[in-house]
């Protein structure tokens, strides 16, 4: 089997490199992060190896947040537009 292929397997144990940004707001505080009831702690800005599955869990949380800042976006606008038509 060629190596283009090969299916590519989630490893959740898989180290893989990470850092934490500091947020706009200038937060510096570490995050923590639990999957199945392991949970490790990283400290923004610096350089990391996390397990996979960590990743995935915060990736998901990015995805999670920017759907709530377009529904509150979106929200706001419907409601200067309804105070607007008023």
């Amino acid at each position: 089997m060629s190596e283009k292929n090969k299916e590519t397997v989630f490893d959740p144990e898989a180290l893989v490199d990470y850092r934490a940004p500091i947020d706009s707001r200038g937060e510096s505080r570490d995050i923590t992060v639990g999957v199945n009831g392991e949970f490790i702690k990283i400290q923004r800005g610096k350089d990391v190896k996390i397990k996979a599955k960590f990743l995935e869990v915060l990736r998901n949380a990015d995805t999670q947040e920017m759907a709530a800042r377009e529904a509150r976006d979106k929200a706001v606008k419907a409601s200067e537009k309804a105070i607007y038509d008023m």
